[in-house]
């Protein structure tokens, strides 16, 4: 019999009446616990997100309408270029930090050594305090098997946490594009707008899926700002080069949010020598763990505010993955007319920088 699989949940699954809880555990490392909750208050991502739009509105406003663009004076000076440059460099060092360090998590916490249901078990349940009474009394645990220090504390909520900070510092790409005299796009607009709210939301309830964003999104923003950093100090790339890398953006949106989605209808038999701890919890100290009752088929998520994370990552990824799909059609796939051609390769450096 299948240790594993998908099934519609039921209908309380989707309530999201009831979709709170607390602030997450802080994270296990030296970040002051009053920083770490003050930032996750969901005040933080609505204000910055909307100052953001409403901010980037205006100045569309006053960008100029001349072709080529006219940058703000301060834009041609050295001290503006070797800021950019520095900017883009400094966020594909910290994305590459960022994958190296979620990837490092994975392969400490996921292992295929209690089977399938086992792996499917340490992706799915990152983190429950509910299992971890009486866990220090089973000795011979891998981490990724001992509940109460699974992905979270081994690394997500630290990664995750400032990987969400990260997204209100990528504003600063508009902020580049405006000052060279040039409109925010829709995309660009929505895309840091939207990132900042779904980690929010991913972190703050502790939605599994969300390791799916920060190892995609930290992978593809490695290639990216690499890719933004040569072209800011004259370094040819490759067309064809150019257009693998928004494939990948769009790729990471079609599994990430498929990969995503899927944990809300995944249900799973834990391995045996989790039902065997639930036992001993069970012997020793009087508490049954109901889920974990051997034999049983336990759900991925856990419903409610995990679940509203989910449908918040998804539904945001639809339409940025449609915007995606027409830069990319727009860019690479329309037909030129001999005059435009030219004019379209000049400043499709300039106009890429939406797809970060």
């Amino acid at each position: 019999m299948s240790t594993v699989r998908l099934v519609v949940p039921p209908s309380s699954f989707f309530n999201f009446q009831n979709a709170s809880q607390p602030i997450p555990p802080s994270i296990p490392h030296a970040i002051p616990s009053d920083i770490y909750t003050q930032l996750l208050d969901i005040r933080v991502p609505i204000t910055i997100a909307t100052l953001y739009a409403i901010t980037v509105h205006y100045l569309n406003g006053l960008a100029s309408t001349s072709s080529p663009p006219t940058p703000y004076g301060f834009a041609k000076t050295k001290s503006f270029k070797y800021f950019v440059i520095l900017h883009n460099a400094l966020l594909a060092l910290y994305s590459g930090w960022t994958f190296v360090g979620i990837t490092s998590t994975l392969r400490r916490t996921i292992s295929w050594e209690n089977g399938f249901g086992g792996f499917v078990h340490g992706l799915c349940k990152i983190h429950d305090d509910s299992v971890a009474v009486g866990i220090n009394d089973v000795s011979g645990l891998s981490p990724s098997i001992a509940y109460g220090s699974g992905l979270w504390e081994e690394g997500l909520a630290f990664y995750g946490w400032l990987f969400y900070l990260s997204k209100f510092y990528e504003v600063i790409d508009t902020a580049i594009i405006l000052a060279k005299g040039r409109k925010s796009s829709t995309l660009q607009t929505y895309h840091h707008a939207g990132a900042m709210m779904c980690m929010w939301a991913g972190i703050r309830f502790m939605s599994p899926p969300i390791f799916i964003f920060v190892l995609f999104n930290s992978a593809i923003h490695t290639l990216m700002y690499t890719y933004y950093t040569l072209s800011a100090l004259k370094i040819y790339v490759p067309q064809p080069l150019k257009r693998l890398l928004t494939t990948m953006q769009i790729t990471q949106f079609l599994v990430g949010g498929s990969g995503a989605a899927i944990q809300i209808f995944i249900t799973y038999i834990p391995p045996k020598v989790l039902t065997d701890i639930s036992d001993t919890i069970k012997e020793s100290s009087g508490i049954e763990l109901n889920y974990m009752r051997r034999g049983e088929f336990v759900s991925c998520l856990s419903g409610g505010a995990e679940v509203w994370a989910v449908v918040t990552n998804v539904v945001y990824l639809t339409p940025l993955t449609y915007l995606f799909v027409m830069f990319f059609i727009k860019s690479y796939l329309a037909p030129k007319r001999g005059g435009e051609r030219k004019k379209a390769s000049a400043a499709r450096v300039e106009k890429e920088e939406v797809a970060n």
